[in-house]
């Protein structure tokens, strides 16, 4: 046996003897990560769940999304969940480190892609509807699940000459959309005006002019969907840009 110093080195396996100490744990936890789903095209929540183990036990989890820490656990089994919108567009690392009680660290990590098609999501109700501005067009798109209806509101006056427009192909030419459009009157239940067809090609337009002051609601889906009750509809290339204009 090689003396060095005040400690006499016995292995280099993972455990080193001190004297009078005992043995030190060197030891790394395993870890492993699951993730689910690993892609999102709707706005929603990734779910983590992490496996660790050590022959001293875990301290604790860490999760952590491209290096920025996110929540820690403490009892098995170790989870975590994340939301993600329009603006985490992009690849994502998400990670582990599992802890031990004498700090050493396992690590594990996992890919997610987030790639939501449409910035305005949720907005599939009234109650989650989008603000539309006079003048400033919305970019969307009828995508992510098998019957989608976005929902959008406005507040106008009586009288107000306003035209709605939907564009599809004319603002991209790639968009598979055939929009189909309503305006529901402040009840939220009456029918101002509908269109399929009004604008360029299978594109829409309204005109109105508005009967009543109070907020109204926009409704947008695909010709498909309205017309067939029993259709999906859900291609990442149903895209339209949505504008309310005075006339």
């Amino acid at each position: 046996m090689k003396r060095i110093g005040a400690f006499s080195l016995l292995a280099l396996t993972g455990t080193l003897m001190s004297c009078g100490v005992g043995p030190i744990d060197m030891t790394a936890p395993t870890a492993t990560l699951t993730v689910t789903p690993t892609t999102l095209v709707a706005a929603g929540t990734v779910n983590m769940t992490a496996v660790a183990s050590d022959a001293n036990g875990i301290s604790k989890v860490e999760f952590y999304d491209n290096g920025v820490l996110v929540s820690t656990d403490t009892t098995s089994p170790y989870t975590a969940s994340k939301a993600y919108t329009f603006a985490d567009n992009g690849a994502h690392t998400l990670s582990v480190k599992a802890y031990d009680y004498s700090a050493n660290v396992g690590q594990a990590s996992a890919a997610v892609t987030v790639a939501i098609a449409d910035r305005n999501e949720p907005n599939d109700s009234m109650a989650a509807a989008t603000a539309l501005t006079v003048g400033t067009p919305v970019k969307g798109a009828v995508a992510a699940q098998g019957r989608d209806y976005d929902y959008f509101k406005f507040t106008a006056k009586t009288g107000d000459p306003l035209k709605l427009t939907v564009k599809s192909m004319s603002v991209d030419a790639n968009s598979t959309l055939d929009p189909y459009v309503m305006i529901l009157m402040p009840d939220g239940k009456t029918v101002l005006e509908k269109d399929d067809d009004g604008g360029t090609n299978m594109e829409s337009e309204i005109r109105f002019n508005v009967p009543a002051d109070g907020t109204y609601t926009v409704v947008l889906t695909s010709f498909k969907i309205h017309n067939d009750s029993a259709a999906t509809d859900d291609l990442a290339t149903n895209t339209y840009e949505l504008l309310l204009s005075r006339r």
